[in-house]
Parts: structure tokens; C-alpha cells; sequence
């Protein structure tokens, strides 16, 4: 086959995957049951704009366009005898060996891609590169792929250089290729589906990524944010603008009371549905500011100005130190993108 044709295959593959998996949601929940959004939808009341949707779509096919065309390629290069560490025939390694070459190759890029997708989230490459991911916090299947150009070819580069030096049988590749990319897929879709796979969090996970911003940075795998604690804790505070992966403490005292193991706060636990994370969202006042309500008279407003210390914007502690700085901007509310309805 020439180079055109495997170009061609990768590129009906990479986009036959992206629009297959991504339109199959598409039309059985954002359009048969949009209607019944509270059942499956993991931000229920936040939908993001036509403009929005259509800006991702785009993005999205063009980078996966792109990197099908590199991909078919560098399957031209092997093909034909081009330096790699892939290989074909079983005879070179037994089954066994085959097997656990594809799992370290898993874990390893796994572990690699959380590293780089957490530098992304430093000030200034989250601010000129990442930023643009982040546009939609309320995110689809199609958001998966809807990144700078850049970004997108970071994480194409660190699956691509080990298939130049670790010997990989080109079935294990592919399975591992397929199963990190259908995974993207479905941990963008913004569906509650949940997940059977011990090492794998269900979508709501990467939800949270795109609604606390810098937090929960693994890519397929929960075990990286549990080793360097970036998976999300209740009774913390997270936004745009609270870097570093672990939030910040509601107050100073809170600082104070995390300082005992026995009182640290715990991590969320997505795997318990609904009523875990309602829990979680609930866990301070200041994580979530509620509406005042001005129909309610004089009682409602005096319950609203005395309702507790996350409600009445206070003086910040500088005496707290840096945790306590650090939570004063986090307590504001978090305006609304402009990928997103005015309603969310």
C-alpha cells in the first residue's frame, strides 16, 4: 500500500472513531433525552452554547485529522522497513511477553501523559495553551479532542517516542491506542456512565477536571493523582484560579483542623453515584454560593446575610499564611465562560 493509502486509512479510522463514539452519545442523551437531563447528565442544568458545540467540533476533527495523517505515516515508515521497536511476528517474544510489554507501555505513557497534562496546568502554559481545552466546563465527547494544535501534539509525542526503543507487538499497540482513546471519548462525554474498571474512575472524574479546572489530571488511569494527591478532596476549595492540584482550605481553621491525619479531608468518591457527589459539592458553603432569594422578604434576607461566613465575603487572614491567601480569591463565585449558556 502507498503512503497515501495508509494516510487515508489512519485518517477514516481516527475520524470514524471520534464522530462514531462522539455522535452515538450525541444522539442517544443530548438528543433523545435532553429532556430527561437529570437522569444521565453529570452537570445537568449547564448546556454549553450552539457556538460552543460547533467551535469543538471543528477543533476537534481538525487535530484528529492531523494526527491521523501522522499516524499514517509513520505506519508507512514501519511498513516498509522503517526503524521502530514494533513488531509483527509473535516467534520474536512469547505471548506473556507480548501481553506485558503492552501493559508497561500503558502505565508508563499513562503516567508520562499525567505529567505533562499537570505541567499544562502551570501558570503560564495553562493561561497561552491549556486555557483553550478549558473552555468548555461543561464539556462533551467532542471536547476530547478540542485543544491547541500544540497540545495535541505533546501528547501524540509521548505515545509515539517509546515505539522507537520499547519493543511493542503491533496488536498490543493498537489495543492500548483504541482503549485511550475510546476512554478520552467517554470521560469527556458528560454522561454519568460510570465505570466497571477497578483502575479506571468513571467519567465524572474528568467532569470535575473541567469544572474545578486544577484537579483530577489523569488521562486514563486514577492511580497518579491518588500517589501525588491532585485527585479532588471534599471540603476543599478549587477554581480557575487556584493552582498547585490540591486545592485550597475554606479558611484558616480549616487549615488548623487538616493538620491531624484523622481529620485530612478525605477524597471524593466518584464511584458512589449522585448522592457521593452531591455530598462532595455540598461539603462548604463557600464552594458553591447560592442564589439570594429577594422574594422572600425581610426574614430571607436576614437568614441570607447571617447563613454563615461563606455567604458574607470577610476580610482576608493575612496572618494565616499562604493556604489562607491562597483561599480568599477561590471563594468567589466562578464567572461564567463564554463557551457556556448564561444560565450556568
Amino acid at each position: 500500500m502507498s503512503a497515501a493509502g495508509y494516510v487515508a486509512a489512519a485518517v477514516a479510522g481516527g475520524l470514524g472513531m471520534y464522530l462514531g463514539i462522539g455522535g452515538l452519545l450525541e444522539w442517544l442523551y443530548y438528543r433523545r433525552r435532553r429532556g430527561d437531563a437529570a437522569r444521565w447528565k453529570i452537570q445537568p442544568t449547564r448546556w454549553p452554547k450552539v457556538g460552543a458545540r460547533r467551535r469543538e467540533l471543528v477543533l476537534g476533527c481538525a487535530n484528529m485529522s492531523a494526527a491521523s495523517v501522522a499516524s499514517g505515516l509513520f505506519a508507512h515508515h514501519v511498513a516498509t522497513g522503517g526503524a521502530s521497536s514494533i513488531y509483527f511476528d509473535l516467534s520474536r517474544h512469547s505471548l506473556a511477553a507480548a501481553i506485558a510489554s503492552a501493559i508497561v507501555y500503558f502505565v508508563v505513557t499513562d503516567g508520562v501523559l499525567y505529567g505533562a497534562h499537570r505541567l499544562l496546568h502551570a501558570r503560564v502554559l495553562f493561561r497561552h495553551v491549556h486555557r483553550v481545552h478549558h473552555r468548555w466546563t461543561s464539556p462533551t465527547a467532542f471536547t476530547a479532542a478540542a485543544m491547541h494544535p500544540l497540545e495535541f501534539a505533546i501528547y501524540q509525542g509521548v505515545m509515539l517516542a517509546p515505539l522507537f526503543v520499547w519493543p511493542i507487538h503491533v496488536v498490543g499497540l493498537v489495543v492500548v491506542l483504541v482503549y485511550q482513546n475510546t476512554i478520552a471519548l467517554l470521560d469527556h462525554s458528560g454522561v454519568d456512565l460510570g465505570s466497571v474498571l477497578p483502575w479506571q474512575p468513571p467519567p465524572r472524574f474528568h467532569d470535575d477536571h473541567h469544572v474545578h479546572f486544577h484537579v483530577n489530571y489523569g488521562q486514563t488511569l486514577g492511580l497518579w493523582d491518588r500517589i501525588f494527591g491532585t485527585w479532588r478532596r471534599v471540603g476543599r476549595v478549587y477554581g480557575e484560579h487556584v493552582f498547585g492540584g490540591r486545592g485550597a482550605p475554606l479558611d484558616a481553621a480549616a487549615t488548623a483542623a487538616t493538620a491531624g491525619a484523622a481529620e485530612r479531608p478525605r477524597f471524593v468518591d466518584y464511584r458512589g453515584g449522585r448522592a457521593a457527589a452531591a455530598t462532595a459539592a455540598t461539603a462548604g458553603a463557600a464552594e458553591r454560593p447560592r442564589f439570594v432569594d429577594y422574594r422572600g422578604g425581610r426574614a430571607a434576607a436576614a437568614t441570607a446575610a447571617t447563613a454563615g461566613a461563606a455567604e458574607r465575603p470577610r476580610f482576608v487572614d493575612y496572618r494565616g499564611g499562604r493556604a489562607a491567601a491562597a483561599a480568599a480569591p477561590a471563594a468567589a463565585p466562578r464567572a461564567a465562560t463564554p463557551d457556556q449558556d448564561p444560565a450556568s
